[in-house]
């Protein structure tokens, strides 16, 4: 029988502490079944949660050898669509640049600090650089879409898309994650993000930080960030924009994705 976020919450202590990351014990069991959260993240975790653990860890096994399904499907389909493209010709409107290896095309893409080569079949990391395998969704994505609109300057947020409501919730909730990582520390997000090469800015915006990323030439990403403000009560916040272009390049999930990726590389 399968494990569900009910049953994790009966087996945690439901104080609501915080102490594993998030804001509630519901929203810990729910990461925990929904996203392949470590259980052992509580501290605070009672003998009998411990004894359901190998359940829940089997149950994760399951589920990421069905993603690893997905996504091989998802890349053969993907690679099927950009097989006729011509490379040499989208190079410039991608902001890559086109080479050719015993005949076989491919894009070098500067990628979060790394150049990666794109062939029709192949994604090529250089040494040292870390591996995903939804890396290969989203650049075979941003290849397919054929853009070569440059960014317009126009930042909008990620619900204002087309039919993103249903998804928006998941922004909301990485932004918290960040938010409260960082809570009272705005200075070293600062350092981070000037570390990945970020540009500071000031767009109109009272945020204690306002910086742009540009993990794909193409899809700059502005994060703003609000420090806690404990005399008066303002808990921290962050919240991410991107330029009007970004849905010619990157469908809703590839871009949830990429600030997923950038957190990561922030909060690490």
């Amino acid at each position: 029988m399968a494990v569900t976020v009910l049953e994790v919450l009966k087996h945690l202590p439901r104080t609501n502490c915080g102490d594993c990351g998030q804001n509630t014990c519901l929203a810990f069991a729910t990461q925990v079944i929904k996203e392949g959260e470590d259980l052992s993240r509580c501290p605070h975790l009672p003998e009998t949660a411990r004894q359901m653990e190998a359940a829940v860890q089997a149950q994760q096994r399951a589920g990421v050898g069905r993603r690893r399904e997905s996504i091989a499907i998802s890349l053969e389909v993907l690679q099927a669509k950009v097989a006729p493209l011509n490379f040499a010709a989208l190079a410039p409107g991608l902001g890559a640049a086109f080479g050719s290896e015993a005949g076989r095309p491919y894009l070098t893409l500067p990628y979060f600090g790394h150049r990666l080569q794109v062939f029709k079949d192949e994604l090529r990391y250089p040494p040292g650089a870390p591996a995903d395998p939804w890396d290969a969704i989203l650049l075979y994505n941003y290849i397919a879409s054929r853009g070569s609109k440059p960014p317009t300057g126009e930042w909008i947020a990620y619900h204002s898309l087309p039919n993103s409501v249903s998804k928006a919730k998941t922004l909301v909730r990485l932004e918290k994650k960040l938010a409260a990582h960082f809570a009272g520390q705005a200075g070293q997000l600062r350092e981070r993000a000037v570390g990945l090469g970020a540009e500071l800015t000031a767009v109109g915006e009272d945020a204690d930080l306002q910086a742009i990323f540009w993990p794909l030439p193409r899809v700059p990403l502005l994060l703003l960030f609000w420090d806690t403000e404990a005399e008066e009560g303002f808990e921290p916040q962050a919240r991410f924009l991107f330029d009007a272009s970004v849905s010619i390049y990157l469908d809703l999930e590839s871009i949830l994705f990429l600030v997923e990726h950038l957190m990561d590389r922030l909060m690490d």
